[in-house]
């Protein structure tokens, strides 16, 4: 069976929708796509890892469980946006390490993409303290078995920005 149609004329427009019309502005060409500026694709990626600070808590006390703690403080004031302070017994950072301790990817638990098989710890992809680095300040405070004076450093956008002993 075939259906023939007529051409259906549009009914005219109505006052509200010639002002809508108008309205409108019509792009002449689409928006240009461009390249973020790597700290706006930082503070997005802070943003997905570290969500609220209770995320960052979160991360913080994983890794004292991953440095083998035994006893882990928390402190944090105004619900963590002025202070988040983890304290633990853990091993430490070797004073080495610390430069490049809170850039993104940086991780003690793996080597290899077949490494990770055989993960044992909470946390390995070596984000959450460069995300941190990117809505905050970091403060690593330091010390390793045998030694007789510990390291403090300062982080902020994943950089050393002040290290000292202590």
């Amino acid at each position: 069976m075939e259906v023939e149609r007529e051409p259906c004329e549009e009914p005219p427009p109505t006052m509200m929708e010639e002002e809508e019309a108008e309205a409108i502005p019509v792009a002449k060409e689409p928006p240009r796509i461009h390249r973020l500026d790597q700290s706006v694709v930082n503070r997005i990626a802070a943003g997905e890892v570290i969500q609220r600070p209770v995320s960052a808590v979160k991360e913080l006390v994983e890794n004292s469980l991953d440095a083998h703690s035994t006893s882990i403080n928390v402190v944090v004031k105004d619900g963590g946006l002025k202070l988040i302070q983890v304290s633990d017994d853990g091993h430490g950072i070797r004073y080495e390490d610390l430069p490049i301790l809170c850039e993104r990817h940086t991780t003690s638990k793996l080597s290899e993409f077949e490494d990770l098989q055989s993960i044992k710890s909470m946390g390995f992809r070596g984000e959450a303290l460069a995300s941190m680095t990117y809505v905050g300040h970091v403060t690593v405070t330091t010390i390793t078995a045998g030694q007789l004076h510990g390291y403090r450093c300062v982080h902020t956008k994943c950089l050393v920005k002040f290290c000292c002993v202590y």
